[in-house]
C-alpha cells in the first residue's frame, strides 16, 4: 500500500496548509472536527481484498483444526475399552437426580428425577446416545414432546465470525430467554418455579402470580368506572322540547354546526365514522335518522367547541329533541337492515347510555348488534379486493364506516357495563374484565381510507401504536414468575418498563413522541411547556401517546400497592393466630377480614388440589405472603409519583389547547388514584417519597380543581355528582396544615 501525505478535510476545504497529524496543528488550535478521508487506489484495493482471503482461510483452517480434534475427543469416548479397564473409575455424570438438568430445544430447563423420562440405564429407540461409559451409565439428549417453538438456535460463520441465530422475535422473548438462563446460573440446582417443566401450572405459586396478574387487569377496569361516574349525575333533568321544534329553520342551521364542532376535535379521538361516506349517504340526502341520533349524541359530549354552538342548558333539550325525532324516523324503517339504520342504532345506544337510560341503551345496542350480524358478511372482504371502480370505492368507504361503527359501539359497550357495575363486584374471581378482553383482543383496529385526512391518518396510527403498547405490555407481564410476591412484584415492573422504554425510544417515531425525559417531574415549568408548545403545534398526538405509556405505569403500580393501612389485628404476621391451614373451628373469635381471607386461601387450596397436611398448607402460605406486607418498591413508586405528576401537568397542557379537546378523564383518574393510595399509606414509605408528600398535595388539589372545570361543561347544567363530593372528603381527609409544595426545581408546578 502506497502512503502519502493526507491534507484533512478541514484544511483541504479552507485551502490552508496541513501538518498531516491526527488532529493537525491548525484544527486542534481551532477546535475543529480533523477528519481524513483516504483514497485507494486499484491496487490498494487489491492488496486489501487479498488480505481479507486470506483472513477467511486462516478461519476455515482453524475450523477444521477444531472439527477434528472434536472428532477424535468423541471416539476416544465411545471406545467401549475405556469402561472395560480396571484400573480406571468411570466418571458419574448424574452425581445426584435432583441436581442435573438437561437442556431442550426450546430454552426451558428441567430437573432429572428419578421418574424423569429422559434418563433411564438403557436408551430408547427415541433417544440418541450422546455420551457412554459402559454398560451401565447413559446421557441421552431428546427433544422434548411439548416443545412446540421455533427451529433451534444454530451456530454459523459468517464474514469471518461467528455469528448465532435464534428464534427470539420479540422484546418479550428475549427476556423471557434472559431470565431463565440466568436463574440457572445464579441458582445453580435450585431451580426456582419459573422453569415451566419443573412446575404445574396449578400449583400454588403459580395461583397466586395469576391473581396478582388479574389484580393488574383489575385496575384497568375500576380507573375506567371512576371516571364515568364523575358524570353520572344523580338525576336527570325533565326537559320540553316544544320550544326547539316550532324553529325549523334554526334546527338546520344547529344541526350543521354541531356536526362541524364535532369533526373539529372530538371525532379524532373516537373516529366512529367515515366522513366522506356519513357525509354522502346521509347528510347530503336530506334528513336521516342516522343524523339526528348523531346529533344528540354530540350533545351529551363534554366539549368547548360544542358548548359555543348552544349553552350547556340548551344542549339538555336539543338532545332530548333529537333523539325523540331520530327514533320516530326509525319507527318506519326498523325492520330494514342497512347501513343507515345500523348508524342511528349505535348512536342512540350511546346517547340513552350518556343519559342514564341504561336498559334502553341495551336494547339499542342489541338491535345495533343484530343489524351489525346481518350485514358483516357483505364488508368483510370488500378492503381486501383491489378495484378502481366508483362503485367499489363507494363499497369500500362503506364498509370503513360499518367497521369504525362497530369498533364504536363495542368500546361505548364495554364502559358502560363497567360503569353500571359496582366496583365492589369486580373483586370476585368469576367477574369478566370487559375492558381488559376488550383491549388485549382484536377490537379497536381502525383502517384508514384513502380520503382520509392527514390528521385523521395520523390518529389511525396513533391509536394503533397504543394498541401495540398495552398488548405489549401485557405479554410481558406475563413472562415471569416467582415464589416471592415482593420479588415478584420487581419482576414484572421491570418487564413493564423495558417494554415500555422500548415502545417509547424505538417503535414511536420521532414525530409521535416528546422529547423530554419520560420518568422526570423535576424539568421547571416553563421548560416543560415551552417544549411541548414546540413539539405539538401541529399535532397533540406527541402527548396522547405519552399519556398512554404513563397509563401503563400508573395502572401497575396501583396494582400490588395497599388501599389503605391494615389494621393492627388484621396484619398478615398475625396470619398465625386466626388460622392453623384448615377449616375455621369458631367464627365467634375471628373478625370478618379474616374469616374472608381464610375463605379465599381454602378456596386457592381446592383449586391447586393440595395433597399435604394443614400444617404444610399453613407454612406454604406464611413463606409466600408472610413477610412481604409492608415491603414497597422504592424505584417503582418513585417513577409512579413522577408519571403521575407529569400526567396532571400534561393534562393541564390539553385542556390549554384551543384548537382541539382531547383530554381524557381517566387518565387523570389514573394519577389520582395512585397519589391518594401513596398519602393513605405513607408511613409504609421510605423518607425520599416522604418527602414528597406536601407537593403530591398540591398536585391532588390541581386534579379535584380540573375534575370541577371539567362537571361544569357537562350538559346537565354541572351539576355535581356523588362521586365527586366522595373525592373531595378523601382529599380533605389527607390534606395537612402546611401543603406548600417546596420543590426548588419546580415551584410553580
Amino acid at each position: 500500500m502506497t502512503y502519502k501525505k493526507q491534507t484533512c478535510e478541514e484544511c483541504r476545504n479552507q485551502k490552508r496548509k496541513c501538518n498531516g497529524q491526527t488532529p493537525c496543528e491548525r484544527c486542534h488550535k481551532l477546535n475543529l472536527h480533523c477528519v481524513y478521508i483516504v483514497n485507494y487506489s486499484p491496487t490498494d484495493e487489491e492488496f486489501i481484498e487479498l488480505a481479507k482471503q486470506g483472513k477467511l482461510l486462516e478461519e476455515i483452517e482453524s475450523l477444521k483444526n477444531g472439527l477434528a480434534h472434536m472428532e477424535a475427543t468423541m471416539s476416544n469416548l465411545r471406545d467401549p475399552s475405556i469402561g472395560n479397564s480396571p484400573a480406571q473409575t468411570p466418571p458419574s455424570l448424574i452425581e445426584d437426580s435432583d441436581k442435573s438438568v438437561t437442556s431442550t430445544d426450546d430454552g426451558y430447563i428441567s430437573p432429572l428425577t428419578k421418574t424423569d423420562t429422559s434418563y433411564s440405564k438403557h436408551p430408547n429407540k427415541r433417544t440418541k446416545r450422546l455420551v457412554s461409559f459402559g454398560d451401565d451409565s447413559y446421557v441421552d439428549v431428546s427433544r422434548c414432546s411439548e416443545a412446540t417453538g421455533g427451529p433451534s438456535w444454530t451456530l454459523t460463520v459468517k464474514n469471518g465470525g461467528f455469528c448465532i441465530d435464534t428464534h427470539v422475535n420479540t422484546y418479550s422473548d428475549l427476556y423471557n430467554n434472559l431470565y431463565r438462563v440466568l436463574q440457572v446460573v445464579n441458582l445453580g440446582s435450585r431451580l426456582p418455579p419459573a422453569v415451566a417443566n419443573c412446575v404445574r401450572e396449578d400449583t400454588l405459586v403459580g395461583a397466586l402470580n395469576e391473581m396478582f396478574r388479574r389484580k393488574y387487569g383489575k385496575v384497568h377496569c375500576k380507573n375506567v368506572a371512576r371516571s364515568i361516574q364523575i358524570f353520572i349525575t344523580p338525576s336527570t333533568p325533565d326537559v320540553d322540547t316544544m320550544v326547539v321544534a316550532r324553529s325549523s329553520e334554526n334546527i338546520k342551521l344547529t344541526t350543521s354546526k354541531l356536526i362541524q364542532a364535532y369533526l373539529r376535535c372530538q371525532h379524532l379521538q373516537q373516529l366512529a365514522i367515515h366522513v366522506p361516506t356519513f357525509f354522502r349517504l346521509f347528510i347530503d340526502t336530506g334528513s336521516s335518522s342516522a343524523v339526528m341520533a348523531f346529533c344528540a349524541t354530540v350533545c351529551t359530549l363534554r366539549c368547548k367547541h360544542i358548548v359555543s354552538c348552544l349553552p350547556s342548558v340548551s344542549l339538555v333539550e336539543y338532545g332530548k329533541f333529537y333523539f325523540e325525532r331520530a327514533r320516530d324516523a326509525l319507527s318506519d324503517m326498523f325492520d330494514q337492515c342497512n347501513l343507515e339504520t345500523f348508524t342511528t342504532y349505535v348512536f342512540m345506544a350511546v346517547y340513552t347510555s350518556a343519559v342514564g337510560q341504561i336498559e334502553d341503551s341495551k336494547l339499542y345496542t342489541e338491535m345495533a348488534e343484530r343489524v351489525a350480524a346481518i350485514l358483516k358478511p357483505n364488508y368483510s372482504n370488500v378492503c381486501n379486493t383491489k378495484s378502481k371502480s366508483l362503485i367499489h370505492l363507494q363499497k369500500k368507504s362503506e364498509a370503513i364506516h360499518f367497521k369504525r361503527l362497530l369498533n364504536y359501539l363495542h368500546r361505548v359497550e364495554t364502559f358502560v357495563e363497567i360503569s353500571e357495575a359496582q366496583i365492589t363486584a369486580l373483586n370476585r374471581s368469576e367477574t369478566r374484565l370487559p375492558y381488559c378482553t376488550l383491549v388485549h383482543s382484536n377490537e379497536g383496529e381502525w383502517q384508514a381510507a384513502d380520503d382520509d385526512s392527514v390528521q385523521e391518518k395520523w390518529f389511525i396510527k396513533m391509536h394503533s401504536y397504543i394498541l401495540h403498547l398495552q398488548r405489549a405490555v401485557h405479554k410481558a407481564s406475563r413472562c415471569v414468575y416467582s415464589s416471592d410476591i415482593y420479588h415478584l412484584v420487581g419482576l414484572i415492573g421491570h418487564q413493564v418498563e423495558m417494554a415500555t422504554f422500548h415502545w417509547y425510544t424505538k417503535v414511536l417515531p420521532p414525530e409521535f413522541r416528546l422529547s423530554l425525559p419520560l420518568f422526570d417531574s423535576n424539568i421547571s415549568c416553563e421548560k416543560f411547556y415551552a417544549t411541548l408548545e414546540r413539539e405539538c403545534a401541529h399535532s397533540a398526538v406527541p402527548v396522547l401517546t405519552t399519556l398512554a405509556a404513563y397509563e401503563e405505569w400508573l395502572v401497575f403500580c396501583q396494582s400490588y400497592l395497599p388501599k389503605r393501612l391494615p389494621e393492627p389485628e388484621n396484619e398478615w404476621k398475625m396470619l398465625k393466630t386466626y388460622w392453623d391451614g384448615g377449616e375455621v373451628k369458631d367464627e365467634s373469635k375471628v373478625n370478618k377480614k379474616w374469616i374472608k381471607r381464610i375463605e379465599k386461601l381454602l378456596e386457592l387450596r381446592r383449586k391447586i388440589n393440595f395433597e399435604g397436611s394443614d400444617q404444610e398448607y399453613f407454612a406454604t402460605i406464611e413463606a409466600v405472603v408472610g413477610g412481604s406486607e409492608y415491603h414497597v418498591q422504592k424505584r417503582i413508586l418513585m417513577m409512579g409519583i413522577h408519571a403521575s405528576f407529569n400526567t396532571v401537568r400534561l393534562a393541564r397542557y390539553l385542556r390549554s389547547r384551543s384548537g382541539d379537546c382531547y383530554f381524557d378523564m381517566r387518565i387523570l383518574m389514573n394519577a389520582w388514584q395512585l397519589l391518594l393510595t401513596i398519602s393513605k399509606v405513607q408511613i409504609m414509605m421510605p423518607p425520599e417519597i416522604i418527602e414528597l408528600i406536601p407537593r403530591l398535595h398540591k398536585y391532588l388539589r390541581i386534579c379535584l380543581t380540573i375534575v370541577y372545570d371539567e362537571v361544569r361543561l357537562q350538559p346537565y347544567q354541572g351539576q355535581v355528582s356523588d362521586y365527586v363530593r366522595m373525592m373531595e372528603e378523601e382529599f380533605r381527609s389527607q390534606t395537612v396544615k402546611d401543603d406548600d409544595c417546596d420543590c426548588v426545581s419546580c415551584p410553580y408546578a
